[in-house]
């Protein structure tokens, strides 16, 4: 990430801490305020990339941070650590994990509801993930690989 794009992320976070923005204008117009000047369409990006939400509150609607999603990607950073290994042979994803991770590691994955997983099996260790069609079975241990590697969403 640019130093400029986390320089704006951290105003439109502290922006969203301190004032109650009910819109994108309004958020443009206080980032200003602060020295940053932006698109509609970047502003947009990143309330998105950041989980902002917008929500209805007593005095209308209300931009926020969405803790859940912070949480999520949190979540994700430390499943992605307590994976070693990811394989396959074209009908079934192997992971090796962190001893003991095996069984959290293999309920993240279902609680995803990634199209791409039919379900898991988990050891100790291990996790059988079997792909929802095994012509996609590259695809899945890519996916998987990109939580590994930090890139999944």
């Amino acid at each position: 990430m640019t130093s400029d794009r986390r320089h704006r992320r951290a105003a439109i976070r502290r922006i969203l801490q301190q004032h109650a923005v009910a819109s994108q204008e309004e958020l443009a117009r206080l980032l200003l305020g602060e020295g940053i000047r932006c698109t509609q369409a970047t502003l947009s990006r990143d309330l998105r990339d950041m989980g902002v939400v917008r929500s209805r509150g007593p005095d209308g609607p209300r931009y926020e941070l969405d803790q859940r999603a912070r949480y999520l990607r949190a979540l994700r950073e430390v499943i992605g650590m307590e994976i070693l290994e990811v394989r396959h042979n074209g009908q079934l994803v192997v992971l090796k994990t962190l001893t003991g991770r095996a069984e959290g590691v293999a309920g993240f994955l279902d609680a995803l509801g990634n199209p791409l997983i039919l379900g898991t099996v988990a050891g100790d260790d291990t996790v059988f993930i079997a792909p929802s069609d095994p012509a996609r079975c590259d695809e899945l241990a890519a996916f998987v690989q990109g939580l590994v590697d930090g890139a999944a969403d």
